[in-house]
């Protein structure tokens, strides 16, 4: 079982890590803290498909989930990235009812979708049986960031084979005219990502956000958000790197 779907059906949400430097030894350091999920990003950072595969390896053995975020919503990708071992895929720019088909229909086999049968690292993991499980060992969440996207809002979550949304709050601040931040505090954009909540739990799927700090994050979990992400590893390397500098220099 997908760890993050232990998670809902005990009732918790999931917390994730957030990668977007390659290499293998911090992806496995960080999975082995208190994480449920650790997601590559692969749309914004210099990580390829090389890179990848090891680092999704490093996850599972840190004892997280290991999950992607794919550089685009596209068939191919998905479904080499299940093969190679991801068991999430966060998929961006899904803006319609037919781009969220397309993200289903590569997270599963035939009949429910057209995932090609080839699951090199999933067979390793589940074993011979994964087939008649392997729809339970994925995730899939639809990234939700422009103004189409809101305004179609109901019809991705229509969609069947996708667990829910995930919402890319800097893309929907711009989209909507604002400032392209994080934690954002914009009534407009605040409002957008509540819509999204409600209208995603109405239809009994899953929300994901994407958060700045674990600070940001702990309200997104007391708002009931089902799967947040907090602080990417760039971001705290850089903070802890201004901490130790300040406490070296001062006087």
């Amino acid at each position: 079982m997908n760890k993050v779907r232990t998670c809902w059906n005990e009732g918790r949400p999931a917390l994730a890590g957030w990668l977007q430097l390659p290499g293998t030894l911090h992806a496995e350091a960080l999975a082995r803290l208190d994480y449920d999920a650790v997601v590559i990003d692969m749309q914004h950072s210099p990580i390829d498909f090389g890179q990848v595969a090891p680092m999704l390896i490093a996850i599972e053995l840190g004892g997280a989930e290991p999950f992607v975020r794919t550089q685009v919503n596209d068939p191919s990708d998905i479904m080499k990235l299940l093969d190679a071992g991801a068991y999430g895929i966060i998929a961006p720019m899904v803006n319609t009812r037919a781009e969220a088909q397309t993200l289903a229909s590569a997270l599963h086999y035939s009949p429910r979708g057209l995932r090609s049968f080839g699951p090199r690292r999933p067979s390793l993991r589940y074993g011979s049986g994964y087939l008649a499980q392997a729809s339970e060992t994925v995730v899939g969440l639809a990234m939700i960031e422009t103004r189409e996207a809101l305004a179609n809002i109901d019809e991705i979550l229509s969609v069947d084979g996708i667990d829910g949304v995930f919402i890319g709050p800097t893309d929907l601040a711009l989209d909507l005219g604002h400032a392209p931040l994080v934690d954002t505090e914009e009534a407009e954009v605040v409002s957008a990502i509540a819509h999204v909540r409600e209208r995603a739990h109405a239809a009994g799927k899953r929300v994901g956000i994407f958060c700045g700090s674990g600070g940001f994050a702990r309200v997104k979990l007391a708002e009931g958000f089902d799967f947040v992400t907090a602080a990417p590893d760039l971001a705290m390397l850089s903070a802890a790197a201004r901490q130790v500098i300040a406490d070296a220099r001062a006087l």
